[in-house]
């Protein structure tokens, strides 16, 4: 057998080619600048700001609905009191101002805040996942206490957002500190001042202080795009988003620079048209295999398409918005008609279309924004999520929502959607054109009467902190699916490096049965070289799933998921009950359940448990569910 090192460094090179091979020389070529202190002559430190107000009064909105109102103040008063939203879930204990450097989590404060950012890793064991220090700076109060103001007109709202931007402005020159270590991180605040300026009524008529952070945040960001790019993900959309959209703003109001903001504006309309085509599938998935990230790449879209419209831009080509269009219709395909969608893949909490009071886990407010952004129709019906409407001044001909309509369908980027009447479910499938980060092939997510039954376990941080006991969400011990002698289907290389990266066997295309139940069935061979079918047979609230495997592996663990703690056996029939329904296993099979977890939310965990089907390889299990 080939030592491990050696397997390693082969498995290295047959990533590199998928990674892109100037990507990685890329990487290695930043790193070294990293280390040779030239990057911080390139980005020097800055604390010269002029003085004075980032906001000034605006009259209130009218027309607010009460029930918006109510729950807004409540969430700005608690900003007030000094008790911040950390990823749109944890409230979290601050001061007034916050302390722009403490992780709240474990109450440690990063001591390099007076440091050049090149000069500050990455990952630290000591301080803990560095996004929550970012957390505060991404200015998420910033949008709720601005609306808070622009409902009430209670000062009060106004003179902490101003008082707190001026703190922050303050404590964090530009580029030294944890805060200005990440461009993507520059491009979330610049989403959230001009948020701010639009909400306050003050985009076309700034403040000087408004239009140099934005100056000098893209300066920031324009300056090192290059290595967004590489990482082929959300860090090079936001970025482009932002040079584009803070760029044209600044030329728009007429701020000092133009020719320098110029080329922030081509450079970010160059990139945008380049990004939404390579960094997507055909059939408008995104390139991190995430709800979430998917989320924020449809929300950066949406941002791009507004602030297109409201300053006059020329438009984008054909291309970006059949593209816009299609990742569109691929979230709206994985949503519940809850607003939830399956807890698929890496979460980082980001939430950047933020005006609304709606729960993070509920995707229609970015659903109906985008849909009336781009076809002019509505989605959804009355609700809160149409607060994001109410605050971008869109207003669609079309009021009457479409039906909530799931078609079945097979996502060639590595997705089925299988519908019933009463129930629905989505199973992963391996297609990688960019990275994975989770070992979720075949995972089946399971759903009814909007609450998710069978349910994915998320992944929780980034950076643990050491004594953490939550356990690797992103394992195959995580997912509804099947691993042979307790080993992953993809090894780990890193900490977001997977490699001998699955491809499908085959992939079946759904089909209409003589009964009138539906099935769907594909496979795949696994990194250690065994074979994994499974099928699935619906037909209401009834599910049958087979899967059959063999190889050299000795075991097989087939896992699902579920949060309910009141279950019972039934040995006679092998099968566990459980409040909705029944899963019965074929009898050459043995089951149990386990302890698990689940993080719906970027840093939480909740317990949940493990339904467990043990069985010898070279066999096959069926196992049956019904849905009371």
């Amino acid at each position: 057998m080939m030592p491990g090192r050696i397997r390693k460094f082969f498995w290295y090179l047959e990533i590199v080619p998928k990674l892109g091979i100037w990507n990685v020389l890329y990487v290695l070529y930043y790193r070294m600048l990293l280390k040779s202190g030239f990057l911080q002559s390139k980005f020097p430190v800055n604390s010269t700001l002029v003085k004075g107000l980032v906001f000034s009064k605006c009259a209130t909105v009218p027309d607010f609905p009460i029930d918006w109102e109510e729950k807004l103040l409540k969430q700005a008063d608690r900003v007030i009191s000094g008790t911040l939203p950390y990823y749109s879930h944890h409230w979290m204990e601050q001061s007034t101002p916050p302390d722009w450097f403490l992780n709240p989590f474990n109450g440690k404060e990063c001591k390099a805040y007076n440091s050049h950012w090149t000069q500050i890793p990455d990952f630290n064991k000591e301080l803990g996942d560095i996004k929550n220090v970012w957390e505060a700076s991404r200015f998420s109060w910033l949008g709720i206490l601005a609306r808070a103001y622009a409902v009430s007109g209670k000062i009060i709202y106004l003179d902490t957002l101003n008082d707190w931007i001026s703190d922050w402005i303050v404590k964090n020159p530009v580029n030294q500190g944890p805060n200005w270590k990440c461009g993507q991180e520059a491009s979330y605040r610049v989403f959230s001042l001009l948020n701010a300026a639009n909400i306050l009524d003050q985009a076309e008529q700034p403040s000087e202080l408004l239009m140099t952070m934005i100056s000098l945040h893209l300066r920031r960001i324009s300056s090192n795009t290059r290595y967004a790019r590489t990482q082929r993900n959300n860090h090079a959309t936001s970025e482009a988003a932002a040079l584009f959209i803070g760029g044209n703003w600044l030329l728009k109001v007429n701020a000092p620079g133009q020719q320098q903001i110029r080329v922030y504006v081509k450079k970010g309309r160059e990139a945008l048209e380049f990004l939404v085509g390579s960094l997507t599938y055909e059939d408008g998935s995104f390139s991190q295999h995430s709800v979430v990230y998917h989320r924020l790449f449809l929300d950066t879209l949406n941002s791009v398409v507004f602030w297109t419209k409201k300053l006059g831009l020329q438009e984008f080509t054909p291309g970006f918005y059949e593209h816009a269009q299609k990742a569109l219709n691929w979230l709206f395909a994985m949503c519940d008609e809850s607003g939830n969608c399956p807890n698929l893949g890496s979460n980082d909490g980001t939430l950047l279309q933020s005006n609304h009071s709606c729960d993070y886990r509920d995707f229609r407010p970015s659903l109906q924004l985008a849909s009336v952004l781009l076809e002019d129709q509505v989605l959804f019906g009355e609700g809160p999520y149409n607060e994001v409407l109410y605050w971008s001044g869109c207003r669609s001909n079309h009021q009457h929502p479409k039906p909530f309509i799931k078609p079945s369908r097979v996502f060639k980027s590595g997705y089925v959607v299988m519908n019933n009447k009463d129930s629905w479910a989505m199973l992963r499938l391996p297609f990688y054109k960019f990275r994975p980060a989770h070992n979720d092939t075949f995972h089946f997510d399971l759903w009814a009467n909007g609450r998710n039954l069978l349910i994915d376990s998320g992944s929780y941080s980034y950076n643990p902190e050491k004594e953490c006991k939550v356990p690797d969400l992103k394992s195959v011990h995580s997912h509804n699916t099947l691993s042979f002698d307790q080993k992953e289907q993809m090894p780990r290389l890193g900490r977001f490096l997977l490699a001998r990266w699955l491809k499908p066997l085959s992939v079946g295309e759904i089909v209409q049965l003589s009964d009138g139940s539906r099935s769907w069935e594909g496979s795949y061979i696994d990194a250690a070289g065994n074979f994994h079918l499974r099928r699935i047979k619906w037909n209401n609230k009834h599910w049958e799933i087979v899967d059959q495997f063999k190889g050299g592996a000795e075991n097989v663990e087939i896992g699902f998921n579920f949060d309910d703690c009141k279950y019972t056996f039934d040995t006679n029939a092998n099968a566990l009950i459980l409040p909705w329904g029944k899963l019965t296993v074929s009898k050459n099979a043995e089951i149990t359940v386990r302890s698990h977890t689940v993080s719906q939310y970027y840093f939480q965990s909740s317990s949940c448990f493990r339904f467990i089907i043990s069985s010898k390889n070279n066999s096959e299990v069926t196992t049956f569910i019904n849905i009371s």
